[in-house]
């Protein structure tokens, strides 16, 4: 696979194969190394993107990190990603929404996610042949066949998608935060186990799923950033 130029389903589909023994770290130094300047990860903040990022501080400190204000995260989500970043000296890059849907999340939640959310990852992944992101197949069923690789498309145009920790389980991602004294959200310590915008985010109830908090009674599970993209 040549560097930021053509690549195609079955190219993205053999350096998978090629890969499905490595580490996330072999991973990630391999999509920075393929895609200089054109790779990015994407990081709330609030769960296993902090051990992406903390590889990427070890790795390659140039490489943007993507933060997505969406103007309603939690005050201690904030806090902690200005901490974060700080320590570990991290590029981060910052996206907004084009216009603010105010409480839109009440009356039409995956319409306030479109604007949020989707609308500026298209803006930040614009200049990407490369999207690093720490989604994990056992998140969620919608999530269960996330491959290590993916060629997507998106406005005609291709993108590999990284999934460093597609095969990794919860508890393998906290033992890497615990082995490498990483600092996390604040939250996860009050109930919390997957966090995004405060109005639609609560606690997770003992034997709940991990994303059960996330838009609660509300009949979704995505906010839409992994489903925009077409996967081939």
């Amino acid at each position: 696979m040549s560097n930021g130029g053509f690549f195609s389903p079955e190219m993205v589909r053999s350096q998978a194969q090629n890969l499905a023994d490595a580490t996330p770290e072999e991973v990630l130094a391999w999509a920075i190394r393929t895609f200089p300047g054109r790779a990015g990860l994407t990081c709330s903040f609030s769960g296993q993107g902090v051990v992406l990022a903390h590889m990427i501080a070890r790795i390659d400190r140039r490489v943007p990190v993507i933060f997505l204000d969406t103007g309603l995260h939690f005050p201690e989500t904030y806090a902690f990603r200005d901490q974060f970043v700080a320590k570990y000296d991290l590029n981060l890059v910052e996206y907004r929404p084009a216009t603010d849907p105010g409480a839109l999340y009440e009356t039409d939640p995956d319409g306030c996610c479109a604007i949020r959310k989707v609308e500026p990852m298209q803006r930040a992944i614009s200049g990407l042949d490369a999207w690093i992101t720490a989604l994990r197949r056992d998140q969620s069923e919608t999530r269960s066949d996330a491959g290590l690789l993916e060629y997507h498309e998106v406005e005609g145009r291709p993108l590999v998608k990284v999934l460093p920790l597609a095969h990794w389980s919860r508890k393998e991602v906290w033992r890497y935060i615990s082995e490498h004294a990483i600092p996390y959200h604040p939250l996860l310590d009050q109930g919390y186990s997957s966090i995004g915008c405060q109005p639609c985010t609560r606690p997770t109830l003992p034997g709940e799923h991990e994303r059960a908090g996330r838009w609660s009674g509300k009949g979704k599970t995505e906010c839409g950033l992994h489903t925009f993209t077409r996967r081939v």
